[in-house]
């Protein structure tokens, strides 16, 4: 007859068939075991990810409150430091031993039973009664004081591929888990074999719901959260476009091509970082989305949607990013600073997938795009870092100096051009 861990190892393989996300596995796998009597008092659950900016996800349940503590760590944080000062960590380092020894390219040896779950898991107990223990790692003498008796580590590789972290560590892909009890005698032997057997699917769940987060954190990282959100709902084809209405910003850098003659190749990137930095980050602040990184310029949209981002709303948004983009530049050392312009223009824009069958590319293209990319061009020739057309400057309220009729290339008819001051 099938026991809570049977039962529980079962849904973990359905919901592996289900979009999901890791925070809520975690509470309600912790929550199934103890309606069915496994005196579980904190569940917690640390998964390595391949992402330019993210280096962990950590979902942590405890029993004293009810609550999930969902977090998310950035690269930088994934040290040699965070690894030796924790449980997970020596079984981390276990896991990658295993996936050395047995992850190859004959993947289909594991099915035929050659590696046993003990060895594709590898497993750590502590027993928090026992203060010897509690100067081995913090987290030990924490839990401890909190009550907790009995302490599990489960870890498994995610295959062969290894990431390296910004301090030079490197480590396979993977996840771990730990249980933790306060019952005075500490799990038994039925649980703790209960708790491994439940492993295995487990894992297999995280690695997808964890991965359905990778996909949805990597279209924001390169496309952009509304361009990212769109391909994930299914905008995926050639062709798939669609008008809308926004304001557009166009930046690009000045005096780039001397810099990058003037500097080392390191120091040329690190400048154009800083430069994204002071842009891009400013129009995400606002509610902006940046489409496109173009050599040293970026072009980013602030799209309508007639409920929650009405035109003069998205319109003083771009403003106020473009403002706050010169004033992160001023705060900046002198010689990290770096000239660049901006050009504001609202209007349709086409905004979807385009390309080749084999490479596409999700953007916003046609004439509203090229008028504020041309608008951007004369900030230069005239002088004045921050340039609207007439059409954006109708819908802010902010005072704007009329700067004539300009031609722009491309375009037949000349555009009012109009420039803001004291923009930091």
């Amino acid at each position: 007859m099938a026991d809570v861990f049977d039962r529980t190892a079962d849904w973990l393989q359905k919901l592996a068939f289900f979009d999901g996300d890791v925070g809520g596995l975690v509470e309600h796998l912790s929550r199934r075991l103890i309606d069915g009597g496994v005196p579980v008092a904190r569940v917690s659950l640390g998964r390595l990810l391949m992402h330019p900016v993210i280096g962990l996800l950590d979902a942590t349940w405890d029993a004293s409150n009810d609550r999930i503590d969902w977090s998310v760590l950035p690269r930088s944080s994934v040290t040699d430091d965070l690894f030796d000062k924790a449980p997970f960590g020596e079984n981390t380092k276990l896991t990658d031993k295993i996936a050395k020894k047995f992850f190859h390219d004959d993947i289909w040896d594991l099915a035929d039973g050659l590696v046993g779950e003990q060895e594709m898991v590898p497993f750590l107990r502590a027993d928090l009664t026992d203060p010897s223990i509690y100067d081995k790692y913090p987290l030990y003498r924490k839990l401890a004081a909190s009550g907790v008796t009995d302490y599990l580590v489960f870890s498994a590789p995610f295959g062969k591929r290894s990431i390296t972290f910004d301090s030079g560590t490197e480590w396979m892909l993977g996840a771990s888990v730990s249980f933790a009890t306060k019952k005075r005698s500490g799990f038994t032997q039925r649980e703790i074999d209960g708790l491994a057997r439940l492993s295995i699917p487990l894992f297999g769940t995280v690695r997808v719901f964890s991965e359905q987060f990778l996909a949805a954190e990597l279209m924001e990282a390169y496309l952009g959260r509304i361009s990212g959100r769109s391909v994930l709902s299914g905008q995926i084809s050639r062709g798939d476009v669609r008008e809308i209405d926004c304001a557009l910003l166009f930046s690009d850098m000045h005096g780039s091509t001397a810099l990058s003659q003037r500097l080392s190749p390191e120091e040329y990137v690190a400048a154009v970082n800083r430069y994204f930095d002071c842009v891009a980050g400013a129009v995400h602040d606002h509610g902006g989305e940046v489409l496109k990184f173009v050599g040293d310029g970026l072009l980013a949209i602030f799209p309508f949607d007639g409920r929650r981002r009405l035109p003069e709303d998205m319109c003083e948004a771009a403003l106020s990013a473009a403002r706050e983009a010169f004033q992160r530049r001023e705060e900046a050392s002198q010689q990290d600073r770096t000239d660049f312009g901006v050009g504001l223009h609202v209007g349709a824009a086409v905004y979807g997938n385009v390309g080749t069958e084999r490479r596409l590319d999700f953007t916003v293209t046609g004439a509203s795009v090229a008028k504020a990319s041309r608008l951007e061009g004369l900030t230069r020739s005239l002088d004045a870092p921050l340039l609207a057309t007439g059409e954006f400057v109708n819908l802010v309220s902010e005072e704007s100096r009329n700067l004539g009729m300009h031609t722009l290339r491309g375009f037949d008819q000349e555009v009012e051009v109009f420039s803001f001051e004291h923009l930091c």
